[in-house]
């Protein structure tokens, strides 16, 4: 049985031409980055030009790229600047409101219920301040650890947990007498 390559050995091949590893670091990703950035845009179109322009730039630098097991963040730290620019681009600073959503588990017989759910986490996500509602996102959404996320934030390990649990309380404190964001979600990640 043939071992799976790990993100750096995909990047080490493509840093040679090899087009079947950008396909499967492609793969590997695209779910994870579209989420993240179409809960941080709002819209799924917009996010769907960001992952190709994310996945552009990989092409693009992938001679720049230093195995260091840290791909995850840079690939997620490329998207999260794309989002910035692209917001910058498009309205001013002021009015840079986001329409953000997690899923919420959709039951046919009650979509009126998921519907409500999902407004009142998108609501409580918007009241966080942004930093933490990124980190909420890189956490929950792309499923990364503090340690990733202080790459792609530009912060410590230590810092993001803090941020995380601050948000995290938010967001039940809101939410309650709602199931809180990360019942069930196994402890030691954050």
């Amino acid at each position: 049985m043939a071992e799976i390559p790990t993100d750096d050995e995909l990047m080490c091949r493509l840093g040679t031409g090899e087009l079947r590893a950008f396909g499967a670091l492609y793969d590997r990703h695209k779910v994870r980055v579209l989420s993240f950035l179409a809960r941080l845009t709002g819209d799924r179109h917009i996010a769907e030009d960001l992952l190709q322009e994310t996945f552009l730039r990989v092409w693009r630098h992938r001679a720049d790229y230093r195995a260091s097991g840290q791909f995850t963040p840079w690939l997620f730290t490329i998207a999260r600047r794309l989002v910035i620019d692209h917001r910058r681009a498009r309205m001013p600073e002021a009015e840079a409101a986001e329409a953000l959503a997690l899923d919420a588990p959709e039951a046919a017989d009650d979509m009126a219920a998921t519907h409500q759910r999902r407004a009142s986490i998108e609501d409580a996500l918007a009241e966080l301040p942004a930093a933490q509602r990124e980190i909420v996102l890189l956490s929950r959404v792309a499923g990364m650890e503090a340690g990733e996320i202080a790459v792609v934030v530009d912060s410590t390990p230590g810092a993001v947990r803090v941020a995380l649990h601050r948000a995290l309380k938010r967001l039940r404190d809101t939410l309650e007498p709602e199931r809180p964001l990360d019942a069930g979600r196994p402890r030691g990640r954050d």
